[in-house]
């Protein structure tokens, strides 16, 4: 089976089945970015509705996390692969999303300012760990450490420019309404629904975060500050992506006045002066309770896959697990256990 694109780029697919993509976020554009750099025939569909986490994201990689400041998992791998991918698709776009961004972390407590003295001093940590200090931040008069390494993706510009190249090409389609299963489609179907459509998300945890897009003309740190939120400089003068606030199992999937004042409320402790609201953001997270994704072929359907559970983290997971996935697919390689979504069905019903 060959496929041609608008544009005359030639697919082909050496297991003869075209891959249908269900899901247009950031987990399904990432999939078919890799399908078109692939060469490997496929469509892409997708129905909008409320609560879309990738609309709302801030696209932070942080390749350090926690109270203990450690790597996190497999980072080293999954941003080199993110980094060659994002840098790809703006060559393909014709524009910038993908920037690299220092993360400032507080220090509030004695065993934190311990622990950021042995990553200062450990080599794995070189490239994420650094001891400069900014004017800016020493007015605060809080101890204070910087990440660097980290990047942001513009993400709700990227996946608007992904949508907009795919449909030219004629391989996206905007549904009117969810994707029904067709027994009769004769290919592969990978499931990237998240977490706001629970048809093909079992063993997702619904996971609510706000944010909001504020002007602070007062606030003149240019990375990233990590706090009780997470205050993010976008590239217009003087405006912030600033979030989260969590909920998991919410009851709906659209911005509450909780959400809000909470978020507020963090930011005046360490910003004073007024705050303009420009917009407050609400994005259903597909979270998983061992935090791993779930990825691979779905138990009891045959010729279905599963693409989701990547949570706060999809920025840094879904290049490379798209990448990994679309090769177990092709019968190209197979995939580890702690991403398999059969880990969560008991042995007795194994196949």
């Amino acid at each position: 089976m060959d496929c041609q694109g608008k544009f005359g780029k030639t697919y082909s697919n050496p297991m003869d089945k075209k891959i249908l993509i269900v899901g247009h976020g950031l987990a399904g554009c990432a999939l078919a970015m890799t399908c078109y750099k692939r060469n490997i025939p496929f469509r892409l569909i997708g129905h909008t509705m409320p609560g879309e986490a990738s609309m709302a994201s801030s696209g932070l990689i942080a390749p350090i996390t926690g109270r203990r400041y450690v790597k996190a998992w497999r980072i080293d791998e999954f941003l080199a692969k993110a980094k060659e991918f994002y840098h790809w698709t703006e060559s393909l776009l014709g524009s910038s999303f993908f920037f690299p961004v220092e993360i400032v972390r507080y220090l509030p407590h004695q065993e934190g300012r311990m622990a950021w003295e042995r990553r200062l001093d450990d080599p794995e940590y070189t490239e994420y760990i650094s001891s400069k200090k900014y004017a800016d931040l020493d007015q605060l008069g809080k101890p204070y450490g910087i990440l660097t390494g980290g990047y942001r993706l513009e993400t709700p510009g990227w996946i608007q420019a992904v949508r907009a190249f795919l449909a030219t090409n004629g391989l996206f389609e905007e549904l009117d309404e969810p994707y029904v299963t067709d027994p009769a489609y004769d290919g592969h179907v990978i499931y990237a629904t998240g977490a706001v459509d629970p048809t093909f998300a079992e063993r997702i945890i619904p996971n609510k975060g706000e944010s909001l897009l504020v002007k602070m003309p007062g606030w003149h740190i240019k990375a990233a500050v990590k706090e009780e939120v997470f205050i993010m400089p976008l590239d217009i003068p003087d405006r912030f992506w600033i979030g989260s606030y969590y909920q998991p199992w919410p009851d709906d999937p659209f911005p509450s006045e909780e959400g809000k004042n909470r978020i507020l409320g963090s930011i005046s402790k360490v910003y004073r002066e007024e705050v303009e609201v420009l917009a407050h953001m609400a994005g259903v997270r597909p979270t998983v309770n061992d935090r791993r994704p779930l990825i691979g072929s779905m138990p009891g359907h045959p010729g279905a896959f599963i693409f989701n559970g990547m949570g706060t983290k999809g920025t840094s997971l879904a290049p490379y697990w798209a990448d990994q996935l679309i090769s177990y697919i092709q019968g190209e390689s197979m995939l580890p256990g702690e991403v398999l979504p059969d880990r969560y069905i008991p042995v007795e019903r194994r196949d």
